[in-house]
């Protein structure tokens, strides 16, 4: 009997080993794809298509899907190798009919010529420096040595010495919590002397910090309450240019400081909030500003002040986007960005004496929207990339046991975030991103089965922390109305969207409310959730209390009061009888989190952050049975944890290298949709522009 058993085993063992090795290879071939289309980290998946091919070349089906994503990464990259790798597909996998036809698409458009419009021949981008950590981009020195940048561990200014890429802090004032004060933005002097910085303190009020570079010390040229003020380039090196933000006026000016004796000087003032890009022309006699042309569809155009005259001159005039770059040292021309034709690209104009002569003329195509960082006097040009974007991905999950597939399900076109289910799992709710739209933050819903997306509640220029109605048919928002943003003390209140209309309705005004503010002038409004029966809603003010409102009578109910409540931490359980929220404990140094009867009374506390200090989000399972909570570490790391809902020990179900918003659980309790917050900063010069510029003229000529 054994000697028969054993005979079984030996003719079944090669088909076991052969199943396992092809688990293994399908699962490292799914590895290598979420590094690339997930994570984006395309030279760790690079790494594991390799091991694919190198350890199953028996597998013909994986080791063509391996070579011909490894053509995608190095596309990606702008690697000539793609076109080895989908040949290698083409020429050695002629049974793989499917990834051969995707390889011979992909070949045949990188075989086809590659022409940039009107890309000269001169001019070199380079990247210096590149982080996933957002970072200020600050501005370069006059001889290229050194970059000024807010080092954001806390926020210290800091010097980045550009020859041997070395980095110091020169500040170490710098503290988070209740007494906050950070540098938000820097410009360093021509000379590279003296870095100008804005440090922030609450209640919409900067301080106007100088730094000596050379013997670290803090000198405040300016400070007013309720004022904000960020340094934008120099002049020369006794002024400095910035812009001032009076909130309370809604007015936004463009001065100067004489920092030998801290005198302000207004150049221009605008009644209407803008952001502006300034540069300073080398003989110090122009500044020129990018601004929101309100008389040409809110699109920007570019003026000149002259320092000299009262004077303000037109200069760029279209219909498209225009914003400023600068002055070429040693040159006439002025550069500027502009999208007119499609992309952003890089276009210069003649000036003599303030005055355009001739037409402008584009000199390198599609080089992105940019943020300039300066020109040095030999005539590089910096400039930097600031990207942010949500991934938002919708994902199986089990609520039983709180496994999680985050390689697999789909995932969202565009930027959201703040996504919530409707009731019946039909329909998501996010808030879209997009900085260039008029609602930079719009409230978005989704038919799951058709893919199709509404924007509603256009009225409002900004919304916040959507939340369904237990019957699906409203969602409410903390939201901000474009006809009234900018206005003395109005900060938005809480609005009903009619889900069938996009239509809104408002609930109260923050304006009608007292609340304590909270240090980072942020909206005092951490959460909103609806009561199970729909007569109530439930918001935090996450600086004092917890609130039960009415919605039929208006009638409030303070059922918790607190000095920090957790932001973004606020659920009532599926049967609507206890609320759950997060609270700092000062005493602890961590967060606690409790439950709580919806009527108020005695609260239980369940559990602490494992990993961290405090909670990202925490939301009951859809039985009821569990509640999951989020945290992260350093920033970059987000781990999920669940705890019996009476209490219990926290167990880790999932953890991610990305940064993970807020997410939400399916009614069914079967998927989950979450945000990846992907961020990046990059330091990039141009080189060659002289020579380009000089080429140019000849032709010209």
């Amino acid at each position: 009997m054994n000697r028969i058993i054993l005979i079984i085993i030996c003719c079944l063992m090669p088909g076991i080993m052969a199943l396992g090795q092809e688990q293994q290879a399908q699962k490292l071939l799914s590895e290598a794809i979420y590094q690339e289309e997930i994570n984006g980290d395309l030279d760790e998946a690079i790494k594991t298509y390799q091991l694919v091919i190198n350890r199953f070349p028996g597998n013909r089906k994986v080791s063509a899907e391996a070579y011909f994503h490894l053509g995608m990464c190095y596309e990606k990259m702008g690697r000539q190798d793609a076109m080895k790798a989908y040949q290698e597909v083409i020429r050695n996998y002629g049974d793989q009919k499917d990834i051969v036809a995707k390889a011979r698409e992909r070949l045949s458009k990188l075989e086809q010529p590659i022409t940039k419009a009107e890309e000269p021949e001169g001019i070199r981008i380079r990247q210096l420096w590149g982080s996933g950590y957002l970072e200020d981009l600050g501005t370069v020195s006059y001889d290229g040595r050194f970059r000024s940048y807010v080092d954001w561990g806390v926020g210290n200014v800091a010097l980045h010495n550009l020859i041997t890429d070395e980095k110091k802090k020169l500040t170490d004032k710098a503290s988070l919590g209740d007494t906050s004060y950070f540098a938000l933005g820097t410009a360093i002097s021509k000379n590279g002397k003296v870095i100008a910085s804005s440090w922030w303190r609450p209640h919409n009020t900067t301080d106007l910090i100088l730094v000596d570079v050379e013997n670290p010390s803090m000198n405040n040229i300016y400070s007013q309450a309720g004022e904000e003020v960020y340094p934008a380039t120099w002049l020369s090196d006794k002024e400095l240019v910035a812009t001032r933000y009076i909130p309370d006026k809604s007015t936004v000016q463009i001065v100067s400081f004489n920092i030998k004796d801290k005198t302000l000087q207004v150049k221009k003032s605008f009644e209407k909030t803008q952001n502006f890009q300034l540069a300073c022309s080398p003989d110090e006699k122009y500044i020129a500003y990018d601004f929101s042309n309100e008389t040409d569809n809110g699109t920007s155009d570019i003026n000149l002040l002259s320092t000299e005259v009262d004077k303000d001159i037109p200069l760029i005039r279209h219909p498209a986007d225009d914003k400023v770059l600068g002055w070429v040292p040693g040159r006439k021309e002025f550069l500027f960005l502009s999208d007119r034709s499609g992309t952003w690209d890089l276009w210069a104009i003649n000036l003599d004496a303030g005055n355009p002569t001739g037409l402008p003329k584009r000199i390198y195509a599609d080089i992105g929207d940019v943020s300039p960082m300066g020109f040095t006097q030999n005539g590089k040009c910096y400039f930097g990339f600031v990207r942010r974007n949500f991934n938002t991905y919708i994902v199986p999950f089990n609520s039983e046991t709180g496994e999680l597939k985050e390689g697999s399900g789909k995932s969202l076109i565009g930027s959201n975030f703040w996504i919530k289910w409707s009731p019946d799992g039909q329909y998501l709710a996010y808030i879209k991103e997009n900085i260039k739209a008029d609602n930079p933050w719009q409230l978005t819903i989704q038919d799951l089965k058709t893919g199709e997306e509404r924007k509603v509640a256009n009225n409002l220029l900004m919304a916040r922390m959507p939340c369904w109605s237990p019957d699906g048919n409203s969602i409410l928002v903390h939201g901000t109305e474009k006809n009234k943003y900018g206005t003395e003390n109005y900060r938005g209140g809480i609005f009903l969207v009619n889900v069938k209309t996009g239509q809104t309705s408002e609930i109260f005004l923050l304006s009608d409310q007292k609340y304590t503010l909270p240090e980072d002038d942020s909206s005092p409004i951490s959460d909103i959730q609806w009561s199970s029966d729909g007569k109530s809603i439930f918001y935090l003010f996450f600086k004092d209390r917890l609130v039960k409102r009415d919605l039929a009578t208006g009638k409030e109910k303070i059922l918790y009061e607190n000095p920090d409540f957790e932001r973004l931490v606020l659920d009532c359980s599926p049967d609507g009888k206890r609320l759950l929220f997060g609270v700092k404990d000062p005493a602890k140094k961590k967060s606690l989190l409790y439950t709580m009867s919806v009527e108020g009374g005695e609260v239980k506390e369940l559990c602490t952050p494992q990993e961290s200090n405090s909670f990202r989000t925490a939301k009951w399972s859809p039985d009821g049975k569990y509640i999951f909570f989020s945290e992260t570490k350093e920033e970059t790391n987000t781990s999920l944890w669940r705890v019996q809902a009476e209490g219990g020990k926290p167990q880790e179900v999932w953890n991610s290298e990305n940064l993970t918003e807020i997410f939400d659980i399916h009614p069914d309790g079967n998927q989950v949709a979450f945000s990846v917050r992907e961020r990046a900063t990059e330091v990039r010069v141009i080189e060659n522009l002289v020579q380009e510029l000089e080429r140019l003229d000849k032709i010209d000529k």
